[in-house]
């Protein structure tokens, strides 16, 4: 499975508006103060253009520092989503595998966004919204905490939609 490609001259871009949306929504509250709320659109707007995302909502990178890096969300925000096309039990098997093991090969600064990009390839396949917990908290799907990684594919594989 290959890893989609970024235009990585944006990349600075990319981030630097994140950064600059995410201080300003910790500083102010956009909601209440118009001029705020101003500067955050036309940081949004920016964001839409470069990335060709429309309904990308600058909102979800508030406090990304809390969760992740500013290079893996602008990363993230520039991937185009995944479309389903409807992969077979053993190329499942194998991106399970490689999400598991962080098995992809992609510098070391693009290994999470990476890893991000292809847990949501595999929400889009398997037609489960919490396919993360499988592999990472599969005692909170109903296996041992300690699930092989057989156990939670099969898992995986019965459960998908």
């Amino acid at each position: 499975m290959k890893y989609p490609e970024i235009d990585e001259s944006k990349l600075p871009e990319v981030m630097e508006i994140i950064d600059a949306a995410a201080s300003l929504m910790e500083e102010k509250d956009c909601d209440q103060d118009a001029a705020a709320k101003k500067e955050l659109d036309a940081l949004q707007k920016r964001l839409r253009e470069i990335t060709g995302k429309k309904n990308l909502l600058i909102t979800e990178y508030n406090a990304y520092w809390s969760y992740t890096s500013l290079e893996t969300v602008a990363r993230n925000a520039m991937h185009l989503p995944p479309q389903k096309s409807g992969m077979t039990d053993e190329q499942l098997t194998e991106l399970i595998r490689r999400i598991s093991e962080l098995d992809f090969d992609v510098p070391k600064n693009a290994l999470e966004a990476t890893n991000d990009y292809f847990l949501q390839v595999l929400e889009v396949e398997t037609g489960l919204d919490d396919v993360s917990d499988y592999i990472y908290w599969p005692d909170q799907i109903g296996l041992d905490l300690h699930a092989s990684l057989n156990e939670i594919t099969a898992k995986i594989l019965a459960d998908r939609k």
